[in-house]
């Protein structure tokens, strides 16, 4: 039996509530649950305590086992027989699940890190790419730049136990590494585990810090956000790294024999398929999904570099060869080479292109249609002829259609795939689909920023969905799709069911934003790049913090940038070989919330469309300088929301009253962040004629 731990990335979030928190939700656009004292759950119905603290978000860990009876997996219980190969003699053991032992490694190496200038540096730094705090060249400084509590360990039952706290002091034996006295907030912890049981299942749960930053430089106005990602002086309190664990078993007979002197004896494993986790800031509208998601970038390198759906993109002959195992670099490289979409590839409506298409529905309970498109440009009413009427894109060609419906519906899914920005569109605002109606111009969609609006350095202005949630629409808009509904076939909404370990995986990340990128939410671009994963949705981690060097609890110091040489030197984090504690999260902005503040409305220049074609001074500029107003992602940072304002009346406001969007406001957003409120299904919706999401829990007296 193989062993896998489920999420492959969990998702944990900051909160100020000391011990109040909830668990992640599992499924897309899901509410999160409470998880009750006797291990029940329920949906959450308040996002903060008694004291109007935010309550964190605990990601929680399961190990699946895998062998020909479970090749979909199944839940590893307490007291479950299993069958494996015993390693020590290579004979067929049973044995019985007694215990899981958990190892989990946070770290934060933003402040340590090379300073984000949007693109820059995806693809490697250059010898002239700034470090933060570069003004501390010691390496024994620089290494003091990253918060580092040290790995901990839980497990369920006997001595070891079962919360371990990653704060100061909490680490016996362990070289820690945290932060000196810190304006407004210091810190000194990342979060904790917990071992927790559920009926028979052991799992664990991760829960991250409390949303404290601060900065450690002092005198006349001290402390001074300047920079919405790069602040030298400062730290915060997000992290990630990697999660690991190690099975217990009590052998029941090896070979069929009983009568073995190991019967009776207590062994262990190690899981073969480790996992990680993320420990991001909250999430205020947890029901309303973004336009690209984590989990769709995810996919995307998941089926274009790994060979995750041979039969939508694979080697053309045939579809559906695998590709080599994920191991195999070699193999790998081969089969990328020779892959292609596969033409006849036919997408399920309801399953792959509804949920993208009904998407952009939610996004006026998080900012005002009115004041920014002039209404709603996405009407999805049904049977309401109108632009995202699902009776009308729903229905592939069909012997004994129409002629006059088939047209129609031709029309109507081929005006919105014209709208959709493609790749190399990037920094194109309005496109001309038909070529004999010069005056017939398009706004591409999404019309969100991209990943750089900010300059015309490496730009990238306006978002667009991933390469393969452009194939399936583009398969769908030239009628080669299916209805699943009218052909009767049982399918399971990806964005509704969660059942296997692969459904935790992508359900969890359908939780995270996937772009835009500048430098992002949870994580940044490096989520996109497929040197980070060892296989689909799994970070590869560095030998350096495997189990079995963790185990000494004092493994080798977290590397440093070295300036010059593509990402770091040497085989310690280095892509190629691994990623390390605080990795997918050093990118990030430092401290979160001055980037999370901004991340509201971007003015962007849009007066060419190639950004970096200098026009000599002295042929002059023919045109005037043009500029465009866009949204980064109102689905995960809110502009304007519904309030209820007194007898059942509700009102659109903005979400973050009181906080300007400037280096003032970063900083009051350092300490305003947990008075925000979340966006929260109204009651008795729709029969009560109210908004479907509304704002709850804000303090207004503290912003």
């Amino acid at each position: 039996m193989k062993f896998k731990i489920h999420p492959a990335i969990g998702i944990a979030r900051v909160g100020d509530s000391p011990d109040a928190f909830y668990l992640a939700p599992e499924q897309a656009g899901a509410m999160p649950n409470e998880l009750n004292a006797d291990g029940t759950e329920q949906p959450v119905t308040k996002f903060k305590d008694a004291q109007g603290r935010v309550k964190r978000q605990a990601a929680r860990f399961r190990v699946y086992g895998y062998d020909d009876d479970f090749k979909q997996g199944q839940e590893l219980q307490v007291g479950q027989q299993i069958t494996a190969v015993w390693q020590k003699s290579g004979q067929t053991m049973v044995a019985e699940v007694k215990d899981i032992q958990w190892t989990v490694y946070l770290a934060n190496k933003k402040a340590s890190w090379y300073a984000f200038q949007q693109l820059d540096g995806e693809h490697g730094y250059g010898p002239d790419h700034p470090l933060r705090n570069a003004d501390l060249t010691n390496p024994d400084e620089r290494q003091q730049l990253i918060i580092d509590p040290g790995p901990q360990t839980v497990n369920h039952t006997g001595k070891k136990q079962q919360v371990a706290q990653f704060a100061r002091g909490a680490n016996p034996g362990f070289t820690q590494s945290f932060p000196p006295p810190l304006s407004p907030n210091s810190i000194d912890t990342l979060g904790e585990i917990r071992a927790i049981q559920q009926e028979k299942n052991l799992r664990l749960l991760v829960l991250g810090g409390h949303g404290n930053s601060g900065s450690y430089k002092t005198g006349f106005g001290q402390p001074v956000i300047h920079h919405y990602a790069n602040n030298d002086g400062w730290f915060d309190d997000v992290s990630d790294g990697p999660v690991t664990a190690t099975v217990v078993y009590k052998i029941i007979s090896i070979n069929g024999r009983t009568d073995d002197p190991n019967v009776g004896k207590l062994r262990t494993a190690a899981v073969d398929v480790p996992a990680w986790c993320v420990v991001g800031y909250p999430r205020y509208a947890p029901n309303i999904i973004d336009m690209v998601t984590m989990d769709e970038v995810a996919y995307d390198v998941a089926v274009r570099h790994f060979g995750y759906n041979t039969y939508m993109y694979g080697r053309p002959d045939p579809f559906g060869q695998p590709a080599p195992d994920p191991s195999d670099a070699k193999g790998l490289g081969l089969w990328r080479k020779d892959a292609q979409w596969n033409p006849d590839y036919y997408p399920y409506f309801y399953r792959d292109i509804w949920p993208i298409l009904q998407r952009p529905q939610n996004f006026q309970f998080v900012f005002d249609w009115n004041s920014f498109a002039g209404g709603d440009p996405h009407e999805t009413t049904p049977n309401s002829d109108q632009n995202f009427d699902m009776s009308l894109l729903s229905v592939p060609p069909h012997e004994g259609e129409d002629p006059e419906l088939r047209i129609k519906r031709r029309t109507w899914r081929q005006r919105i795939w014209w709208a959709l920005r493609k790749p190399g569109f990037e920094n194109i605002y309005q496109w001309a689909p038909d070529p004999s109606l010069p005056h017939y111009y398009l706004v591409l969609m999404p019309f969100l920023s991209g990943d750089n609006p900010i300059s015309n350095t490496v730009p990238s202005k306006f978002l667009r969905l991933t390469d393969t949630q452009l194939f399936i629409l583009g398969q769908w808009a030239a009628g080669k799709f299916i209805n699943e509904q009218s052909e009767d076939i049982p399918t399971t909404d990806p964005e509704q069911g969660t059942a296997t370990g692969t459904d935790l995986d992508r359900g969890v990340l359908a939780n995270g934003l996937g772009g835009a990128f500048c430098p992002g939410g949870e994580v940044a671009w490096i989520i996109r790049n497929p040197a980070v994963y060892a296989e689909p949705f799994r970070i590869r981690h560095s030998p350096f913090f495997s189990p079995t060097v963790l185990a000494s609890w004092q493994p080798n110091p977290l590397s440093l940038p070295q300036p010059g040489t593509p990402y770091a030197a040497g085989d310690q984090g280095s892509m190629a070989v691994g990623l390390e504690p605080g990795d997918l999260t050093k990118y990030g902005a430092c401290p979160w919330q001055a980037d999370f503040n901004e991340c509201s409305t971007q003015d962007m220049d849009i007066t060419y469309e190639q950004w970096n074609v200098v026009v000599p001074e002295s042929v002059g500029d023919p045109a005037a300088d043009v500029t465009q107003t866009t949204f980064w992602w109102p689905a995960h940072r809110p502009m304007f929301v519904y309030q209820d304002v007194g007898g059942g009346n509700y009102q659109q406001v903005a979400w973050s009253l009181g906080i300007p969007q400037t280096n003032a406001g970063d900083l009051l957003m350092v300490t305003a962040w947990k008075d925000l409120g979340f966006i929260k299904e109204t009651p008795d919706w729709p029969e009560s004629g109210n908004p479907q999401y509304a704002q709850v829990e804000r303090n207004d007296d503290n912003i």
